[in-house]
């Protein structure tokens, strides 16, 4: 039963981000992102990256060593789901930042904080409804 509510889960993600997509795109006329690439603005980007993803992972590996010995956090959604959305929302502002300062369409950065925004709004309150 877990399964078929993680299944829901990240299915009803990926059609309400890409409808978001559609409209937002039409809506603010910047180009076509897709979900699953990287886009990166220039090398500093792409550095800044980089050090974020090592990080989160070194984060991730010790709160999984440290959960072994907290058996309560073990059972906790919210603990995967914090820490997901913490490396979400820091890349999303260093993109946004890096396109407010870089890109050559100014309204980009506009575009990604609110796809930012969508997208917590969407975690959460699915997470609400499904494990609450």
């Amino acid at each position: 039963m877990v399964w078929i509510k993680i299944g829901l889960f990240v299915v009803s993600i990926f059609i309400l981000m890409y409808i978001f997509n559609k409209i937002m795109t039409k809506v603010l006329k910047v180009d076509k992102k897709s979900m699953f690439s990287n886009r990166y603005v220039n090398d500093l980007h792409k550095k800044i990256g980089e050090i974020i993803s090592i990080t989160f992972l070194v984060i991730i590996i010790a709160f999984n060593m440290w959960k072994f010995e907290n058996p309560e956090l073990a059972n906790s959604t919210w603990y995967f789901l914090g820490v997901i959305m913490i490396f979400f929302v820091l890349d999303a502002l260093v993109r946004a930042l890096m396109e407010r300062k870089y890109a050559t369409n100014r309204k980009e950065y506009i575009y990604t904080l609110c796809e930012m925004s969508f997208m917590i709004i969407i975690i959460y309150g699915f997470a609400q409804t499904f494990w609450g």
